[in-house]
């Protein structure tokens, strides 16, 4: 398996990575690909895929936090057909491994077991981060605005900390938050979900296992 960025003229390999995306993520939790390509063009975003025999496989977007110490973890897939060959584990490590080469933290959003439907599927999601060395930034309740104007998501934030970094301040943290709701989804001043996930946000804020 070979791991490789994309750019955005490499138009038929973005078009299989943009298949795999489509067909991952529900539409509330997806930007649109216009989004995507402009976000790329302008380099605010890096797409890696992974390849077995020129096949994209998998899928892994990175937005930088500019002015911050964290890298999002936009969104990480594998091809359905190709899922249980540790192709996600591999793909993870590289970007893992990417964001360590940055100097920065890789942060991820991970939707939260306690709310909505496929528990099992959420845990299993969050049991496949933390078994990589992601860690919970604890009781933070993170809602994710919804992408296409429908609902919007309770989730966990989650995180593979620079030089094993394991305490934040509150402070850094909704910085942090504020910069994700307005640099991803232009959301800014008055807001209830940023609201509330700013109030969630302890003084101090511990990195730890979440199962």
């Amino acid at each position: 398996m070979e791991i490789e960025k994309i750019t955005i003229d490499q138009k038929e390999t973005l078009d299989e990575a943009f298949k795999i995306y489509e067909s991952s993520f529900p539409a509330n939790e997806r930007q649109t690909l216009e989004t995507l390509k402009i976000r790329l063009k302008e380099d605010k975003e890096v797409l890696f895929a992974a390849k077995i025999n020129d096949e994209v496989v998998g899928i892994g977007f990175l937005f930088d936090l500019l002015g911050s110490d964290f890298l999002l973890l936009d969104y990480l897939a594998v091809k359905e057909h190709h899922r249980g060959k540790q192709i996600g584990e591999r793909l993870f490590e590289f970007l893992k491994d990417y964001a360590n080469q940055q100097h920065k933290h890789l942060l991820m959003e991970v939707d939260d077991p306690d709310f909505g439907d496929d528990k099992f599927l959420k845990i299993k999601r969050i049991a496949f981060y933390q078994k990589n060395g992601a860690l919970w930034l604890k009781d933070i309740e993170y809602i994710l605005p919804a992408l296409d104007g429908t609902n919007s998501t309770e989730q966990i934030l989650m995180i593979v900390p620079y030089s094993s970094k394991n305490e934040f301040s509150g402070a850094e943290i909704k910085t942090l938050v504020e910069l994700l709701y307005s640099e991803l989804y232009g959301i800014e001043g008055e807001d209830n979900n940023l609201s509330k996930t700013i109030k969630s946000v302890s003084e101090k804020v511990d990195a730890l296992s979440f199962l």
